[in-house]
């Protein structure tokens, strides 16, 4: 049996500026995670689940475009109605606002009878197949809402440094308190948030950043039977005494980070020996190709030779050429050897003085900020980050003109 199906950092809205189509402005990359959380959503059909729990980030902000809402409202809201599955919605990093008061995305699925979005900590208990089941529930709160939490159980101002270890003391006392009180056969704490000591990848968006609140493995009650929790991309497992915690990792690879990275979703066998397993889902295959051109070297044979089979993938080129050596390369024949590709970047690194201009006339705002970064930005960690953030940036500058 799989009672419990868990899911987390599905991250829909979030944007690719390739494979655009006309009529819904969605990018087939967004189709790709889209699909494998609908997929996720019909195994709990199947396996005629009891509970569906997103854990947090469903959307990549709090407020996405009403195509996305309405993908996630055909192909998994109203199935898993129509199955008597229950679904739970914690808000994440991207989808809680700053502001308690301000509605978001998730929101909209308050009115479904089967759904329940959470914004604040609460306490749930349901019964499965006779069993009862005590569940925690932890949504994201930003470093404000822990502030207002302090200042609400301390009465007291404190600094930030401060008030993040309090904060830990008094969500790792309610947290405890919740599980004591909780007359379960089974108890589960379902949350959103960094605990120390997990392992990160190195992605362009990074999921963790230095200032956000955290956990530590002692906030975690040894009283319960699982915790399972959304924010790291990775799947991984770790223990804290005597209970599991169980990252969910995102539903397909969100970025060059996580190239590597299986994907998939948490299927929780409430009594059997083993808890739960992890589903894995399928995964568009990334590829970084990079190639060195000297100056003794036929550039475009060389490049070419570097190429393998590229097809439906999505392909990064990375070529670093001598100065001078770029006009004799035959870039038509470099895109003629990638086009059965999903998609690909070519970036191109001179073995120069660094540069600050664009070697190339355009007028589109989006090629603008690519050619920017590109030539300014192409060794940075974060190269990815600056472009993806600027890109929505625009869209929604551009949006609102």
């Amino acid at each position: 049996m799989n009672e419990i199906i868990v899911v987390g950092d599905v991250h829909e809205g979030i944007n690719f500026g390739f494979q655009i189509d006309p009529e819904t402005g969605l990018s087939a990359r967004t189709l790709d995670i889209h699909n494998n959380f609908t997929r996720a959503a019909r195994f709990a059909i199947e396996n005629d689940a009891k509970l569906f729990v997103i854990v947090g980030d469903l959307f990549n902000r709090t407020h996405v475009s009403p195509a996305f809402r309405e993908l996630v409202r055909r192909d998994v809201i109203e199935p898993l109605k129509e199955a008597d599955i229950s679904i739970w919605i914690l808000a994440g990093n991207h989808d809680q606002p700053r502001n308690t008061h301000k509605g978001t995305s998730i929101d909209d699925f308050r009115g479904y009878p089967h759904v329940g979005v959470y914004r604040n900590p609460a306490v749930e208990k349901l019964t499965i197949d006779g069993k009862s089941v005590g569940c925690i529930i932890v949504p994201y709160l930003h470093p404000t809402h822990i502030a207002g939490l302090v200042r609400e159980k301390l009465d007291k101002e404190t600094s930030q440094e401060q008030m993040f270890h309090q904060g830990q003391e008094v969500l790792k006392k309610w947290i405890k308190n919740r599980a004591e009180e909780l007359d379960a056969d089974f108890k589960i704490l379902f949350a959103h948030y960094y605990i120390e000591g997990a392992k990160l990848r190195e992605t362009a968006c990074p999921e963790v950043l230095p200032s956000e609140f955290s956990f530590n493995r002692g906030m975690i009650p040894d009283n319960l039977d699982l915790a399972i929790f959304g924010h790291i991309h990775l799947h991984q497992a770790m223990r804290s005494n005597s209970t599991e915690i169980v990252y969910t990792g995102a539903v397909e690879r969100i970025d060059w980070g996580e190239m590597d990275d299986k994907k998939g979703f948490i299927a929780i066998n409430l009594f059997a020996p083993n808890k739960w397993h992890f589903e894995e889902l399928p995964t568009r295959d990334m590829l970084k190709i990079g190639v060195e051109v000297g100056a003794d070297d036929e550039p475009t044979q060389k490049i070419l030779e570097a190429i393998p089979d590229v097809t439906e993938k999505l392909v990064r080129l990375e070529v670093t050429i001598g100065e001078g050596l770029r006009s004799r390369v035959a870039e038509d024949e470099i895109a003629e050897k990638l086009r059965d590709a999903f998609n690909y970047d070519v970036c191109w690194r001179e073995k120069s003085a660094e540069k600050v201009g664009f070697t190339n006339f355009t007028m589109d705002p989006f090629e603008l900020l690519k050619n920017f970064i590109e030539i300014n930005y192409s060794t940075h960690p974060k190269c990815d980050a600056l472009l993806n953030e600027g890109r929505n940036i625009l869209e929604e500058v551009l949006r609102e003109d």
